[in-house]
């Protein structure tokens, strides 16, 4: 779902992994045919000349995902602020489409078994609020990872130092993420900026919709 004519018309040929069932211009169109889809892949501005009035931003993500969807969004928007709403407001995942085009189709495989794919960004506010206390749920061997992600290093990396493999250190990671998701869908954005302290986040501002 994009309000770019070239993203909408040229996704499935410029990525093959990806089956596009439909593409729309905004949410009306879209939950007007409710097309059968394992993901719906969402950008956050749906202000172009094809869309129909409707939400935008953390709104538009909240309506996909009560209607039953796994939406994974796909944008430009890189401000914590707007990204922590997204995965309050449902999404399942975050994608910037700066990045290559193999991982959206990494990305769109992940969310649509059911996994979270959240942006370096976040894991770094994942770290810090493992802890500030607001994820006590983690284990120990997940912290690990976690703060070994939050620095940059890579499962390989991390399954050495750790003596893992690294299919279980990226397993502990997806546990991670799973459960950073839960909370934010708990919590609002306010919430784990008073859990994290940090008032210059601005994560209470509320985002254009």
């Amino acid at each position: 779902m994009d309000d770019d004519t070239l993203i909408r018309d040229g996704l499935a040929r410029l990525v093959p992994g990806l089956d596009v069932v439909a593409a729309f211009a905004g949410v009306p169109d879209f939950l007007a045919a409710a097309p059968a889809a394992d993901v719906v892949l969402l950008d956050l501005a749906l202000a172009g000349t094809g869309a129909r009035p409707g939400p935008r931003g953390p709104d538009a993500v909240a309506a996909v995902a009560r209607a039953g969807f796994r939406v994974l969004v796909y944008t430009g928007e890189r401000r914590r602020a707007v990204l922590v709403a997204c995965l309050h407001a449902g999404a399942r995942g975050i994608v910037h489409k700066a990045e290559p085009l193999d991982a959206l189709a990494t990305a769109a495989a992940d969310v649509a078994a059911g996994r979270i794919v959240i942006t370096p960004a976040l894991t770094g506010l994942a770290e810090l609020a493992g802890r500030r206390g607001a994820l006590p749920s983690l284990s120990p061997r997940e912290r690990q990872v976690l703060a070994g992600r939050a620095r940059g290093e890579s499962f390989r990396g991390i399954a050495g130092r750790l003596f893992l493999t690294e299919k279980t250190a990226a397993g502990y990671m997806d546990q991670v993420k799973a459960k950073f998701a839960a909370y934010l869908r708990d919590h609002s954005p306010a919430d784990l900026e008073r859990a994290l302290g940090l008032e210059p986040l601005g994560l209470t501002d509320r985002p254009p919709a």
